[in-house]
Formats: structure tokens, C-alpha cells, sequence
């Protein structure tokens, strides 16, 4: 069996085993804490597939493994004492009584799907096989590695702070200050550089030819930008205290000047 079937098996076993523990209650932000577990089942199903990898691939697998520890520790903790995500909750008066099929197919079995897609860096940085460095492969790499560690180090800080100002300031609440008055969504720009940074140190070892798994990271960000990072976090936030004016004065991913 290919290395992407085993992947694909991994993941639907993995989304559709969360789903069945999801039935009964309904509540589905479990699935937001396999987020970036699902990138290590992805990438351990490929290893297994093709018998490892060499010291690139497993470079990499760590600088994942790191990153998605630390994601999915955030957010169970999160999750643990705020509840259902409130868009999952608009998610499941909306479907009615036929959420228990509609969060299968929405939720689970989409995440799913999308994961693989942006999951693409990862298969040339563990092929061992398929190497074709470009020249200036080393510098390359070591840009990669820097945006991957800076969009990890960014993603954290911005998760640490706001999770520091709700416990002190208690919901209805908006930061606006610090990472958060230079974008208005920094820990989603941090998770755009990590898998920019895998896209890049993918170029740099299989060269040009693997630009197509620059759809990976490209897709995560415009997900991020317009479906649900931004747009969703926000209609949560829209009525609170000064939230017209940090979007009038914030960009909401990305650092530019506003006129």
C-alpha cells in the first residue's frame, strides 16, 4: 500500500473513532484538539509506510512533533474548563437533530480531508528517497527552520497571553494590546509561518519540482484568513467593547501599516 494510503487510513480511523465518542454528548471540540495530532498521525503513518527516513526527515518530525504537542496541550486545557467552541455550537443548532450525522460529515471527516492537504511539506521532508537539494539548499534550510521556530515561539506567546488575560479579566473581555495590537489574530499568523517554514525547507531539499506542496501551507492560510480563523473568532467578538476600533486600527493576519 502507497505512503499516502496509509495516511488517509490513519486519518479517517482517527476522525471517525473521534466522532463515534462524540455521538452521545453531541459536543465535538474534540476535534480541534486532534488538530495537530492529526499532522503527527499523518507523518508516523508515512514512516511507518516507508521504513523510516533519514536525518532531514527526522528533523523535521521533531520540529512537528513539538509543534503539535503544544497545540493540542493548549487547547485541551482550553477546552476543559471554556466548553464547546461557540462555533461548533452555531454549527449544531443550525444541523438541529441531524447533528449527529452533520458533525461526522462537517466537522470530522472535512477536518480530515484537509488535513492531508496541508499536511503536504511533510511527504518530501520524509522521503528519504526523493532528494534533489536546490543550491543554497543549506541557506534555505536554515530560513525555513527560523520561520518555523519564530511562527512556533509567536503561536505560543499569543496563546500564553490571552489565555493569561481571560483568567484576569474574565470573558466579554478583548485584548488589544501587545502581539495583539499588531494583528489582531497573532497566534493564527504563527501557525501560517510554521507550515510556510515546512514548505519551504521542502523546496529546499526536493527542489522546484515539489512546488505543489506549497498548496499546503496556502490553503491552511486562506482557511485561516477567511473561513475559520479569523471570520469565525470574530462574530464572537463583535460585540464587545472596542472591537470597531481594533479592527479599523489592527490587521487581522497579517503586519502591515494600516493608512
Amino acid at each position: 500500500m502507497e505512503p499516502l494510503a496509509w495516511e488517509a487510513l490513519a486519518v479517517l480511523t482517527m476522525v471517525v473513532l473521534a466522532w463515534i465518542r462524540t455521538v452521545a454528548s453531541g459536543l465535538v471540540t474534540v476535534m480541534d484538539v486532534l488538530w495537530g495530532l492529526g499532522f503527527l498521525v499523518v507523518a508516523s503513518a508515512r514512516l511507518v509506510a516507508q521504513g523510516g527516513t533519514d536525518a532531514v526527515g527526522w528533523v523535521a518530525y521533531g520540529a512537528l512533533l513539538v509543534w503539535a504537542l503544544r497545540l493540542a496541550t493548549h487547547l485541551h486545557l482550553r477546552t476543559r474548563s471554556r466548553g464547546e467552541d461557540p462555533r461548533y455550537v452555531r454549527m449544531r443548532e443550525g444541523w438541529g437533530e441531524r447533528w449527529w450525522w452533520g458533525s461526522l460529515v462537517q466537522v470530522f471527516l472535512l477536518q480530515g480531508l484537509i488535513l492531508l492537504v496541508v499536511a503536504a511539506p511533510l511527504r518530501p521532508l520524509l522521503d528519504a528517497d526523493q532528494r534533489e537539494a536546490l543550491p543554497y539548499a543549506t541557506v534555505l534550510m536554515a530560513a525555513a527552520g527560523l520561520l518555523v521556530g519564530l511562527g512556533l515561539l509567536l503561536e505560543a506567546v499569543a496563546d500564553e497571553s490571552l489565555r493569561r488575560f481571560r483568567a484576569r479579566e474574565g470573558p466579554g473581555h478583548l485584548l488589544t494590546t501587545g502581539l495583539f495590537a499588531v494583528v489582531r489574530h497573532p497566534n493564527h499568523l504563527g501557525e501560517a509561518m510554521v507550515w510556510w517554514g515546512f514548505g519551504l525547507a521542502a523546496l529546499a531539499v526536493a527542489g522546484w519540482s515539489a512546488w505543489p506542496v506549497l498548496a499546503g501551507p496556502l490553503l491552511l492560510t486562506l482557511l485561516l484568513r477567511w473561513v475559520s480563523g479569523v471570520r469565525m473568532s470574530e462574530e464572537d467578538l463583535e460585540a464587545r467593547p472596542g472591537f470597531a476600533e481594533w479592527v479599523a486600527s489592527t490587521p487581522a493576519l497579517f503586519p502591515w501599516p494600516r493608512p
